[in-house]
């Protein structure tokens, strides 16, 4: 991806290429990688999970930079931004999905947790009282 300036100066465009963010699928498999070294690494190495962890928040951002950059290099994105709408709109409703989702987890898991535990203790009381029937009947 080449950055176009209207300055000529070498120097100047090296810095804009080197400041740019990297590709799409460079960043998406770099953020892949420092999330699956975080989960591989055992509890005891805090600091290596510590470092994976800050990594992975580092190229979730260049994630979002990379794919920022391709949407506005789009028609459809030039397109809106010439309208007014911005980024942040779609930032925002990002969030906000993002919010939505962890809220309805929360509350689904929370109602899960509650129907499984309900059928173990029925099921711990049928084993008691079918062992309470057979010391009965012997």
């Amino acid at each position: 991806m080449h950055v176009r300036s209207a300055v000529h100066d070498p120097d100047q465009l090296l810095i804009e290429q080197m400041l740019a963010p990297p590709p799409l699928e460079d960043a998406q498999r770099s953020l892949e990688y420092w999330q699956a070294r975080r989960k591989q690494l055992p509890l005891y190495q805090r600091s290596a999970r510590r470092e994976a962890k800050e990594m992975a928040v580092r190229w979730q951002e260049r994630v979002r930079a990379a794919e920022l950059a391709r949407f506005e290099a789009s028609s459809i994105g030039r397109l809106l931004a010439h309208l007014g709408i911005s980024n942040i709109w779609f930032r925002r409703v990002q969030l906000a999905s993002q919010l939505m989702s962890w809220v309805v987890w929360a509350v689904v898991l929370r109602k899960v947790k509650f129907v499984l535990g309900s059928f173990a203790v029925l099921g711990i009381l049928i084993v008691v009282l079918l062992l309470v029937v057979i010391a009965q009947l012997t």
